[in-house]
């Protein structure tokens, strides 16, 4: 059985919780913001406490923490404050190495565009530039800031509404939509550990929708839920296509060579799960 280490937020200082929070919340995307002030002057950010929240209105949230260091806020929220227009672009892993020079926190006016050595495309609709290089940049417009405390280490949730959406071509699938397979992108862990999500460590497994579809844990076989051959996923696939005849899968015997027969069914997954689902049942019972 798994045992737990119980921790209380108010007995830790800001310094020594802070790792517990970016260090069991993973992994965390990346918004790399583009901002400017009243005068002009450009500002780019990462922040990792980001994802979008709706699809109708499209809305994304990042949140830019009051300084640990000086108590002052960032310099993205202030731009904000001024210019309620940002860009938030996804960081590839080709620049993990530049985005990594602006999580600096320069002195307010300093161009991390620039200091990063990065290229810039014009927005359509909202003033800031979009990242040259980046396989999506979301153009999008303030809708509210919610301050979520006055100290250091706490966050202002920032909601923009996105205006505009810019996918590489490289990165779509034959149907138009981003394919994770192609985007090759880093995600933020803990500490200073990142992930760089490649196709080799990325997964497909269908969400049914329909309960009518879906076999209950206690209904799979005892031999396939403590397979060898079965990876996680493909489990997934097989509940998530429930067999016409479900109900004889609990009195079936055990396959007499199961290893075996999960590697036929294995060859099968994940576009022909039923098939998969009727060659175990027609195995067992002809055994």
């Amino acid at each position: 059985m798994t045992t737990y280490r119980t921790l209380n937020p108010e007995d830790f200082a800001l310094p020594e919780w802070h790792p517990y929070m970016i260090g069991s919340v993973i992994p965390r995307p990346i918004a790399w913001v583009t901002t400017m002030n009243k005068e002009g002057q450009l500002n780019l950010a990462p922040f990792s406490y980001f994802n979008v929240f709706s699809s109708k209105p499209p809305v994304a949230a990042f949140s830019p923490s009051t300084s640990a260091r000086t108590g002052n806020p960032k310099d993205t929220h202030l731009n904000l404050l001024e210019v309620p227009e940002c860009v938030i672009n996804i960081v590839p892993y080709a620049l993990a190495a530049r985005m990594n020079i602006t999580t600096g926190e320069y002195e307010r006016g300093i161009n991390e565009i620039e200091r990063a050595g990065l290229e810039t495309i014009p927005s359509v609709v909202v003033r800031p530039p979009r990242i040259a290089g980046t396989p999506v940049q979301m153009e999008a417009k303030l809708r509210q800031i919610i301050p979520l405390g006055e100290n250091p280490g706490a966050g202002q949730l920032i909601l923009v509404e996105i205006v505009r959406l810019h996918l590489a071509e490289s990165i779509l699938n034959e149907k138009g939509l981003p394919d994770p397979r192609k985007m090759d992108v880093i995600a933020r862990l803990g500490g200073f550990w990142y992930a760089r999500i490649t196709p080799e460590n990325i997964f497909w497994m269908k969400q049914p929708r329909n309960p009518a579809e879906i076999l209950a844990w206690h209904e799979l076989p005892q031999d396939i839920r403590e397979s060898q051959v079965f990876s996680a996923a493909d489990i997934g696939h097989l509940l998530a296509h429930r067999p016409p005849n479900a109900e004889v899968l609990t009195k079936l015997p055990a396959p007499t060579q199961p290893e075996a027969l999960h590697r036929e069914m294995k060859a099968l997954l994940p576009e022909r799960a039923e098939e998969a689902w009727n060659l175990y049942i027609r195995t067992v019972q002809s055994a």
